[in-house]
């Protein structure tokens, strides 16, 4: 049996580099903190813990979706910030916050 050569294993390197460096960052900008459109006074300490409450557990919730299947998890730096903050929108209406109207 032959040992891999040096060509083989900096190419795999790079190949592993290219496939996850670019995941990593978008996992990464998707993290920022989301502060959704909705009517009432945003800096109210009532405001701040359902956003953190909703953040908690939309951010939760999708994580164990996209964890489900290798398709989705493989996909879910793309498709989980989106639905993240779809989530805490729908999380911070069903605690009566009233969505503002954006774009046309």
């Amino acid at each position: 049996m032959h040992a891999p050569s040096a060509s083989i294993i900096d190419r795999m390197v790079s190949l592993r580099t290219f496939l996850v460096v670019p995941a990593l960052l978008l996992g990464v900008s998707g993290c920022a903190a989301y502060d959704p459109p909705v009517q009432g006074d945003h800096t109210s300490e009532k405001y701040k813990a359902d956003l953190e409450k909703c953040s908690t557990s939309s951010t939760e919730a999708v994580r164990r979706k996209n964890a489900g299947t290798p398709g989705t998890w493989i996909m879910s730096p793309f498709t989980g910030p989106p639905e993240v903050r779809a989530a805490i929108r729908t999380c911070m209406a069903g605690k009566g916050y009233v969505l503002e109207k954006t774009g046309g």
